[in-house]
């Protein structure tokens, strides 16, 4: 199981914590697509305006949206905090 943690904005928009994910092996842009999915607003959900880590290692520099979790792995997702932009 791989474990996807949702943090400040991004769990507000989806309405959870945790989101359990079954599949051995997902890619980030199949996490990203399951939120959009479960989001409330699935427009304010994007790559440009969240940070994800796999294990804690920022996935920018696992490959992007190509970059892979696999089971037993946690995910976390959080909004990029900064001024000028829509607040979540």
């Amino acid at each position: 199981m791989i474990t996807v943690r949702l943090l400040g904005g991004v769990k507000k928009i989806v309405g959870q914590e945790l989101i359990r994910i079954t599949e051995p092996v997902v890619k980030v842009s199949y996490i990203m697509d399951l939120l959009r999915k479960n989001a409330a607003e699935p427009a304010r959900l994007n790559f440009d305006n969240v940070v994800i880590a796999v294990n804690g290692v920022d996935c920018s520099i696992l490959g992007g949206m190509d970059a892979s979790a696999k089971e037993g792995d946690e995910v976390t997702v959080v909004t990029i905090v900064h001024g000028g932009g829509t607040a979540f």
